[in-house]
């Protein structure tokens, strides 16, 4: 289970997002929606502990052998930061390395051990469909093709968290379909956060949603039917592509 209590991050009084308080359980698909500026990234951020909350916290749950529970929390070492897959909206790369050795070097700094990190780097890769690709330097490949490199990177540590912002930004239509199966095969084992401003894509892969405005969460366990309408309710009606 993963918790927020009261979480604040604010830049300013009104930019950021304040005393966010959520419960998810394992297998939830969170769309997160709302308008620009008005908190999402900021609590992606909060969630993937690439920000530290100035009041509250976020607090990981993993039931162990024995049926005990271990408890991490986001701002304390670097445990939590272990279970966690980012996929930022930028998606940074190297772009002179190959596929390859590009996953292997931020596996290690992702703490996988040489014994593991042959297999997760396949894993990785096949699952998100650059096996074929794995030799070629990333800045030859295509903005899609880069996203899924970034997407695969998120995915070495098999996270119990993941995270993904605007992740289907710049990909064609076919690249968007296998990008949302690869997110709800994860989902099966952990839990996933998604932002973005594909109605279509994000009511095909979340399974319930939060509404950020003015900072806030303001509206929690929305329908997708009814998330779609608070964001975009002049929207015309499409057919997914996933």
């Amino acid at each position: 289970m993963l918790k927020l209590e009261n979480v604040t991050f604010l830049y300013t009084p009104t930019r950021g997002i304040k005393s966010a308080s959520l419960i998810v359980e394992p297998g939830e698909v969170i769309g997160v929606v709302g308008g620009n500026g008005v908190g999402k990234s900021t609590l992606l951020g909060l969630i993937a502990a690439a920000l530290v909350p100035q009041s509250g916290k976020v607090t990981l749950s993993l039931a162990e052998m024995g049926g005990r529970m271990r408890r991490l929390q986001s701002d304390i070492g670097i445990g939590y930061r272990r279970y966690v897959g980012y996929l930022t909206e930028s998606a940074p790369v190297y772009g002179e390395l190959s596929v390859k050795h590009y996953l292997a070097f931020r596996a290690r700094l992702h703490g996988v051990g040489l014994f593991r990190l042959r297999r997760r780097v396949n894993e990785a890769m096949t699952r998100c469909g650059l096996m074929t690709y794995k030799k070629e330097s990333i800045a030859n490949l295509s903005l899609g093709l880069q996203r899924r490199v970034a997407l695969a990177e998120a995915l070495l540590t098999t996270p119990a968290v993941l995270v993904l912002d605007d992740p289907f930004v710049g990909i064609d239509a076919a690249q968007r379909s296998s990008m949302a199966e690869i997110i709800k095969d994860v989902s099966t084992r952990a839990h996933v956060f998604i932002s973005g401003h594909d109605p279509i894509l994000l009511k095909a892969c979340c399974t319930r949603f939060i509404l950020i405005d003015n900072a806030q969460i303001v509206a929690d366990n929305l329908d997708a039917d009814t998330a779609m309408a608070r964001l975009l309710p002049n929207a015309p009606q499409q057919k997914a592509d996933a």
